[in-house]
């Protein structure tokens, strides 16, 4: 029984220290993150586009930047003719198929094939970047290091996905946790050379993470650049596309994921043992559950600053106390999204299913 005790005292300080730091540190975050840079140099955004996303071509039509081209890709003749119909001008290409690699990744690299530019800007079709996005993006590249942002839900519809969302994007602050996200990610082409990204790319399903370990293993920094998060379809099937994006980290970063299984998963079942063993021990279960506390001021400090950051009218977030009062919950989702990621044998992805072992797949008929 005392050994028992013992144990639950330990993870008691371990719980709240843990949960008072993840406060704490956001002040130091957000300071950082303060200063922006325009960018400069000639851009070449690629954008793997489906059918269903066709309008959302226009947000990257109108940026704010001084020499940028776009490169669409799509897979068939008739997607082509129906943007160059609506969109007089606009350059698109057909994916050359690559048999080794995801769809994504195919479209991809028949972009880069055609690009002019001395910047690639991998961006996604279903976002809807502000004016100043590409500038902010490519202002985040430094000597030996990328940019990256991310996808905002302002949560119209599902409140839960966008505190969700907001909740991995704090995430990309921390650059020894922090990945390059596919959607929105900015590199120069000679470091995209000289890191061999096409070769790895040929034979990979997942773009970003594939992207992030090799530029971490060669020594460049991930700088992401929040002034540069952008508008988001939602999501359809929730609680499905989270234990997907569990396990594309789970198979390509497992030593991200390994950490945030174990800090996760222990916090949670910290806090439902503090809540029965406050009635016993008072101070040990208040340790216990204190980081479903502290969730409640890391969510609004992950409001506060996301929306003093984001290129975004203050009007377009729902109340900063909704998002507060979500965030405790959110954490209790995710610890099922990364239980869940452990039995996903196979991932449909743009329309394909593919079975995935340790950084190994083949596509499923």
């Amino acid at each position: 029984m005392q050994l028992l005790l013992l144990f639950f005292i330990l993870a008691g300080i371990a719980n709240f220290s843990g949960g008072m730091l993840s406060v704490v540190s956001w002040f130091f975050v957000r300071r950082k993150y303060r200063k922006t840079r325009k960018g400069k140099g000639k851009a070449s955004i690629i954008i793997p586009l489906k059918g269903k996303d066709i309008e959302n071509i226009e947000y990257f039509l109108n940026q704010d930047y001084e020499e940028y081209e776009i490169i669409i890709v799509v897979d068939s003749k008739e997607e082509a003719d129906e943007i160059k119909k609506k969109y007089d001008g606009t350059r698109v290409e057909i994916s050359r198929k690559m048999p080794d690699c995801s769809g994504k990744i195919s479209a991809l690299l028949t972009g880069i094939e055609k690009c002019h530019g001395d910047i690639y800007v991998f961006a996604d079709a279903d976002i809807k970047p502000h004016k100043k996005w590409l500038s902010y993006l490519v202002g985040g590249i430094e000597e030996k290091a990328i940019a990256t942002s991310y996808r905002w839900y302002f949560g119209n519809g599902n409140k839960i996905l966008s505190v969700w969302n907001a909740g991995v994007a704090s995430i990309l602050f921390y650059p020894s946790f922090n990945f390059a996200w596919g959607g929105s990610t900015a590199i120069k082409k000679k470091d995209f050379e000289r890191l061999e990204i096409k070769n790895i790319w040929e034979r990979a399903i997942v773009d970003d993470l594939t992207l992030t370990m090799q530029v971490k293993r060669n020594g460049f920094k991930i700088n992401f650049v929040p002034q540069a998060i952008c508008g988001a379809e939602e999501e359809k099937e929730v609680i499905k596309w989270m234990n997907k994006e569990m396990a594309w980290v789970r198979y390509y970063f497992p030593s991200l994921w390994k950490i945030a299984l174990f800090l996760n998963i222990g916090m949670r079942a910290g806090v439902v043992a503090g809540i029965v063993l406050v009635f016993f021990y008072p101070l040990i279960g208040f340790m216990l559950f204190s980081p479903l506390i502290f969730d409640f001021f890391r969510g609004w400090q992950e409001y506060a600053t996301f929306v003093k950051l984001m290129e975004y009218e203050k009007e377009r977030f729902f109340p900063w106390y909704v998002h507060s009062l979500l965030r405790p919950i959110i954490s209790f989702i995710l610890s099922y999204n990364l239980i869940s990621s452990i039995f996903i044998k196979e991932i449909e992805w743009g329309g394909k299913k593919y079975k995935i072992a340790w950084h190994k797949y083949h596509e499923s008929a």
